[in-house]
């Protein structure tokens, strides 16, 4: 198999079916080719960063998303380049049955599950998470280009090496490559109050430090944790995820977020993810998760993690909704949950609750 300067693989098709870190870095995070065949194109097109059926369905297109700066940009403008290959192919492979499933509510996404398509789920997860990345690193921390700053994602330090893992597994269906479900990491799927009585029924959180996203569509919400191999699913079942006793409100869903987000910060010894040459496919590619030890470890508490986290997820979004005094300081503390009452019970009906 023709292996490229720079340690990619190349199939007889002239697939790149992995991109090495170098190339990834060097030229694909930097915009010089297509960002998911990691090509050079003359059919170049521009890919929604937030998929153009979700701005279809919640008629996104004239309001805009806040990026990592505190700007806003409008999510017609916010896309990222793909030639117009893999732009189909995305549609055929991701999108359409993704969106089909989704148009079902939580059982169609439920049913989608049950039938399979985990990973397809998951991948199109990691390519979201990927895309608004990706797209930080064309935007400049402070437009006005006289002030002299790098892009958002030089700005904050995004961590390519970290993100490598997850554009991997992203371009998976062009890739063909065979995944180890414990690469995949953690997937939760939530029902969600009924949009009428919430203030939106479209959300999205994107939490870099802790490879942890989560999207709301309608009543369905999803959170899935990238480089974990499933530790954090499994602690939080034990801990959050028995009690819930009914559908999340749009805080509740937030707080979880920030819940998986902890988890997977204190998570001790992460596993290793390579690609290797599947031994079953020859001239097909394999993602593998290495484990370091048989179980997974987790560092105690780090006091006042969780409320940091809280305050940057619920806050600004919650503020105005809520009458609770000294909101915000006990938040950053972590002395306020919107999803447990002190006797640990599931709380119903929170968007009107008073400390």
């Amino acid at each position: 198999m023709p292996v490229l300067d720079d340690g990619s693989l190349v199939d007889g098709e002239g697939r790149i079916i992995f991109v090495s870190l170098e190339r990834f870095q060097e030229r694909v995070c930097k915009g010089s080719v297509c960002f998911l065949c990691a090509k050079e194109s003359t059919c170049i097109t521009k890919e929604h960063v937030i998929p153009d059926w979700i701005l279809r369905r919640f008629q996104l297109y004239a309001k805009a998303m806040r990026l990592p700066n505190g700007t806003l940009l409008r999510y017609r403008n916010y896309v990222v380049p793909c030639c117009e290959s893999c732009n189909g192919l995305l549609s055929r492979e991701l999108e359409t049955p993704i969106s089909q499933a989704f148009a079902q509510g939580f059982e169609g996404v439920k049913q989608f599950l049950e039938n399979g398509g985990g990973p397809k789920l998951f991948f199109w997860l990691a390519l979201v998470f990927i895309k608004i990345h990706y797209k930080d690193k064309s935007l400049l921390l402070n437009r006005d280009r006289r002030s002299g700053t790098g892009s958002i994602a030089d700005e904050y330090g995004y961590d390519w090496g970290d993100l490598h893992h997850t554009y991997c597994l992203a371009r998976a269906p062009y890739s063909g490559a065979s995944v180890q479900p414990e690469a995949l990491g953690s997937l939760a799927v939530f029902s969600m109050t009924p949009p009428k009585f919430e203030r939106e029924a479209f959300d999205v959180g994107d939490l870099t430090f802790a490879h942890t996203f989560g999207i709301r569509i309608d009543n369905v919400a999803v959170i899935s944790v990238f480089g974990d191999g499933g530790a954090v699913l499994s602690k939080l079942d034990q801990l959050i995820l028995q009690r819930l006793e009914g559908n999340l409100s749009f805080p509740q869903f937030r707080e979880l977020l920030a819940h998986f987000a902890c988890c997977h910060f204190h998570l001790k010894n992460p596993p290793d993810f390579s690609t290797v040459l599947d031994p079953l496919s020859p001239g097909q590619t394999e993602i593998i998760c290495s484990k370091r030890d048989p179980m997974p470890e987790f560092h105690e508490a780090e006091e006042g993690v969780l409320g940091q986290i809280l305050e940057h997820v619920l806050y600004e979004a919650t503020k105005d909704s809520v009458n609770i005094p000294n909101f915000r300081e006990k938040l950053s503390k972590g002395e306020l949950s919107f999803l447990f009452a002190e006797d640990g019970s599931f709380i119903n009906k929170t968007e009107d609750r008073n400390a």
